[in-house]
């Protein structure tokens, strides 16, 4: 009986490809990319933080909005996001099979945690659209780390409806 042996690297090979490829699908960075919570908000914030960005922000406080995160992460279609005195309290996903469902943690994200996110230190690349004319950004593209393989994220930020007071 004859046996076929196979090269050491093509072994190696086989054996390192699925473990590779399991490993940074359930790796952890898409949860950083897409960390609801914000790092601080500006380069001279210091560690107790600063109550005023260095950067626009959206004015509203009570608002709805809705945003789609594109991300190495479960792709969820667009989720409704409602914010009260600044903060989320709902982000429900709007359509495919998870409609009507609360969307996961990641997109719970009001238009002010986004941009703090992009304009935090350590940030390698951040990108903003913002129309003219406009009280909120279009889109915002973060790149946490600079030739770093799925940490990007993308947020498109649409139909957003202001609360009115009283």
């Amino acid at each position: 009986m004859s046996t076929m042996r196979l090269p050491a690297a093509a072994v190696t090979a086989a054996l390192t490809l699925p473990l590779l490829l399991a490993t940074s699908a359930c790796s952890h960075e898409s949860d950083r990319a897409a960390d609801p919570t914000p790092a601080a908000a500006s380069s001279t914030a210091t560690a107790t933080q600063s109550a005023t960005p260095s950067y626009p922000t959206f004015a509203a406080q009570d608002y709805s909005y809705h945003l789609e995160v594109l991300c190495f992460c479960p792709q969820l279609g667009t989720v409704e996001v409602v914010v009260r005195d600044g903060k989320v309290t709902e982000a429900t996903s709007l359509d495919g099979p998870q409609a009507g469902v609360a969307a996961p943690d990641f997109a719970w994200l009001s238009i002010d945690d986004i941009l703090a996110q992009a304009h935090a230190p350590g940030i390698a690349k951040a990108k903003i659209d913002w129309p003219d004319g406009q009280d909120h950004p279009g889109s915002v593209m973060i790149d946490r780390i600079a030739q770093g393989v799925d940490d990007e994220v993308t947020y498109t930020i649409k139909d957003v409806q202001v609360t009115p007071e009283g």
